[in-house]
């Protein structure tokens, strides 16, 4: 029975610490600074994929652009990203990931980045996983090991969580 409480305290306190600290890495690294690349779309393309039994269809649109530093593509799934070929673009990117945040092309910006509501719903949800953690921790009536330790056991495994959840970023 104290292997089950150990592994349900590592699983309670870590996951959510994780998870937590992704969702505010993921926010943190959103609105960093970014470069510019200015460029020519020289080729565009699209990807249908199609419906599972669990998902919709979906399309998503690539484009190539040519600047001085060389041709690179990318894509997203939103159809205002599709250019034609010959059109200026200038395209940002993240100085923190070098991920593409955004193409402005005739006067047009498009945001390729995440939504700030997805990562403030995982924010809410792992804190509340973190607090049912606690009191869960503090309420188990079970007292096979004392509760210091399965508090000092749980911020050891938050921790650890946090540890992956950083390498993962």
């Amino acid at each position: 029975m104290i292997v089950l409480r150990l592994i349900g305290t590592l699983l309670w306190f870590g996951v959510p610490a994780g998870v937590l600290t992704y969702a505010v890495h993921d926010l943190e690294v959103r609105d960093a600074p970014t470069y510019s690349i200015e460029g020519t779309v020289v080729g565009h393309r699209q990807q249908h994929h199609e419906a599972t039994q669990d998902s919709t269809p979906y399309t998503t649109y690539f484009i190539t652009v040519r600047s001085a530093t060389g041709d690179f593509e990318f894509g997203d799934e939103q159809q205002a990203l599709d250019t034609e070929p010959g059109t200026q673009v200038v395209v940002q990117v993240s100085k923190t990931t070098d991920d593409i945040v955004s193409v402005r092309k005739n006067g047009t910006v498009v945001d390729l980045r995440n939504t700030v509501g997805n990562d403030i719903g995982i924010i809410v949800v792992a804190s509340i996983g973190l607090l049912i953690a606690l009191v869960r921790e503090l309420l188990l009536e079970d007292y096979d090991i004392p509760r210091w330790a399965g508090l000092l056991l749980g911020l050891l495994s938050a921790g650890g969580g946090v540890y992956v959840a950083l390498l993962l970023v």
